[in-house]
């Protein structure tokens, strides 16, 4: 099996300034282009030694970059303005999510919730994956997993 390019360079840590403002790192063009030409756009990213699956971003005006976030920040030890080094490879199971354990037993009690999760798109299991995960406190965890397994069961997310 043949090994993925390997990318490092250095990055700032940004924030976006219009619309969601959110951290980012922007990637160079050429390594950017280089990782995306394949089927995906998820890579795994060290940063400053730690491993984080994230997605490439393109910008209209033709920038390439990696949403962060703060909890992301937090784990890797970097605030705004910090310089990082960033190394990159083009993830090779680009579908696999992490499914937490509070949405596990939901769905264990709620057949009907994980049936449907389980038909939609890695990019949509993720969103949702993210939503549960996004909170400290094991009981918010535990709350936000069985409304999304109820809104899933009844047709209730935004957008059905």
């Amino acid at each position: 099996m043949a090994t993925s390019p390997s990318f490092e360079f250095p990055a700032p840590i940004l924030k976006q300034s219009a619309g969601m403002k959110y951290h980012f790192m922007p990637v160079p063009a050429e390594i950017a282009e280089q990782l995306i030409e394949g089927e995906t756009r998820r890579v795994i990213a060290t940063i400053n030694g730690i491993e984080e699956n994230r997605a490439i971003h393109h910008s209209k005006d033709g920038e390439y970059f990696l949403i962060l976030g703060l909890p992301v920040l937090r784990r890797i030890g970097v605030k705004l303005g910090d310089v990082v080094v960033a190394n990159l490879i083009s993830d090779p199971n680009p579908d696999e999510i992490e499914i937490p354990s509070e949405l596990k037993e939901a769905f264990q009690m709620d057949e009907i919730a994980k049936k449907r999760y389980f038909s939609m798109t890695p990019g949509m299991q993720r969103s949702l994956t993210t939503y549960v995960t996004g909170v400290k406190r094991p009981e918010s965890r535990i709350k936000r997993a069985m409304e999304l397994a109820y809104k899933l069961s009844s047709n209730t997310l935004h957008g059905d």
